[in-house]
């Protein structure tokens, strides 16, 4: 099932990149690239203590623009997300699709909100010895809200911050913990 959502979000960007790159042409559609990094953690009322995991987002952006102020910036992103616990480190991955509203409210600078969807794509623990279990409840969809800004520079070059939170519990056994995370990105939009 990770596999038919994760070749259906695909599909769908590489139609939407498509028409981006035909777009570019004429002013319309912009695509680019962006890589970053991830603060995740979760939050709930079963979690205490927990410390944040790092990890790396890397992925494909497209700029719809719908007025001069306004657009609508798809993305599709692999996203390194998880927390500690102790000794135990928690790693689950995503293929992130981000759709964000973009407001620009001076030349270059925008903020952003929208949904978030997250397609599960591994879960595992690992222990302070480095060994790796599966982790079997985990849900295969994170459900989820994203604000953040990015300025952009004339050069197409972008910076991206980035807080989004997870309305769903990351592990389905009645444990009250949601996905909270903290990017930073740096891109490339094709003018």
């Amino acid at each position: 099932m990770k596999k038919v959502f994760f070749f259906a979000v695909l599909a769908i960007f590489g139609v939407t990149a498509s028409s981006a790159q035909e777009g570019a042409s004429t002013g319309g559609f912009h695509w680019g690239v962006k890589a970053g990094a991830n603060f995740s953690s979760v939050n709930g009322d079963d979690v205490n203590d927990v410390d944040s995991r790092t990890g790396l987002q890397i992925g494909g952006v497209v700029s719809i623009p719908v007025t001069e102020l306004f657009s609508v910036q798809p993305e599709v992103v692999y996203s390194m997300r998880g927390w500690k616990d102790g000794d135990f480190t928690i790693k689950v991955d995503y293929v992130d699709v981000p759709v964000m509203a973009d407001f620009e409210i001076i030349e270059g600078l925008s903020l952003q909100g929208g949904p978030l969807l997250g397609f599960n794509l591994s879960a595992k623990v690992e222990n302070e010895d480095g060994n790796e279990n599966d982790i079997e409840d985990i849900s295969t969809l994170n459900v989820g809200a994203a604000i953040g800004a990015q300025y952009e520079l004339p050069v197409g070059v972008f910076f991206n911050v980035r807080y989004d939170m997870g309305f769903n519990d990351v592990i389905d056994n009645n444990f009250d913990a949601k996905n909270c995370n903290i990017g930073a990105s740096v891109g490339f939009m094709i003018q």
